[in-house]
């Protein structure tokens, strides 16, 4: 345990910081979209041109999606461009030149379906005394617009599957039920996990806890990237430092040896630790994730470091095993009172 430090106000890997200024952004960004769709509806406009001082070089972020509420009116079309590009056309139109674009858009707002579904499943335990309890892994299935989504969040869907296979070849026997959970809605609003947390332990909004709040142990969460497992951001949960630091000890080889009293947020952990419930998102390294691949056209398979997956699936399947089978829970935080609904 003297291998892992507890760092009580420095965020080590930065992510919390970047989680915050990427929402700031996103919510800034939607504001400022709206009005302008707004006014180019006025204008008679057919189409928005965006662009950002961060789309270059063939990196393009896309965040003119618009609301997905099915009574929002309907969204204005808003195209995210290159810089060059952009600014190419704004050097032309300030010189006096004629521009003319060509627009090619299929795009299509589905209103058919209006219910998102996560994917769960579990190893179920074998201590006749702790079987009811839950260890949780996850991270959310749906992804961004603007590619693939690999690493946002195919690698932490991928990492999570791959944990719970190992445990399976293993033919592991849990003294807990380990359950894993692919979530739906994540990027709308972490609608997803909060629903199924709702359901299943507590609502936030009043705090009437469920059995199953009770019998809860842990959630952990993969939702950064494609970078190595450095830590775990404890939610500032100081009561679970000795359990997390025992479990995470075996994996200082693989690098794995941070422990930080920060919160982050911008995901599924979330919605558990709104509930009083221990939900813990474990610290990445960045890679390029915040530099090139979240919620850009870069987010597709050739920017995942398979070796980095590896590792994260090796170190997540172990924690897992030790919580199902440690003799005690992870400490939990006071009850919060009860909180309005909100996004992220």
């Amino acid at each position: 345990m003297k291998n892992i430090a507890l760092e009580k106000e420095v965020d080590t890997a930065g992510m919390a910081a970047e989680r915050r200024k990427f929402i700031a952004r996103y919510r800034a960004a939607r504001k400022k979209a709206e009005t302008l769709g707004k006014l180019a509806k006025e204008e008679k406009a057919v189409a928005l041109l965006s662009s950002s001082v961060r789309n270059h070089d063939g990196t393009v972020f896309v965040q003119q999606g618009g609301s997905y509420a099915m009574d929002d009116p309907e969204n204005f079309l808003d195209i995210a461009t290159a810089l060059e590009d952009y600014n190419m056309i704004v050097r032309l139109l300030r010189d006096g030149q004629p521009v003319k674009i060509e627009l090619d858009v299929a795009s299509k707002f589905y209103t058919d379906e209006k219910q998102g579904y996560n994917v769960v499943a579990e190893i179920p335990g074998t201590d006749p005394e702790l079987k009811e309890e839950v260890v949780m892994l996850g991270g959310h299935l749906d992804s961004w617009q603007g590619a693939t989504g690999a690493t946002d969040n195919a690698a932490g869907s991928a990492v999570m599957m791959e944990a719970v296979r190992i445990l399976k070849k293993l033919k592991v026997q849990p003294k807990r039920t380990i359950r894993i959970a692919l979530w739906s809605g994540e990027e709308q609003g972490i609608h997803g996990s909060r629903g199924y947390v709702s359901k299943t332990f507590a609502d936030r909004t009043d705090m009437q806890l469920k059995p199953a709040h009770e019998k809860f142990d842990v959630y952990f969460n993969l939702d950064n990237g494609t970078g190595r497992i450095r830590g775990v951001y404890l939610q500032e949960n100081e009561a679970a430092y000795d359990i997390m630091a025992q479990w995470l000890s075996p994996f200082k080889e693989l690098g794995a040896t941070t422990l930080t009293i920060s919160n982050t947020g911008g995901t599924d952990h979330l919605s558990f630790d709104a509930v009083g419930l221990p939900g813990f998102q474990f610290i990445q390294d960045e890679v390029e994730y915040s530099s090139r691949t979240h919620h850009s056209n870069m987010d597709s398979y050739d920017h995942l470091v398979e070796e980095d997956l590896k590792q994260a699936a090796t170190v997540i399947a172990g924690m897992v095993y030790q919580a199902a089978m440690s003799e005690e829970k992870v400490p939990r935080k006071p009850l919060p009172d009860p909180q309005p609904a909100r996004s992220f």
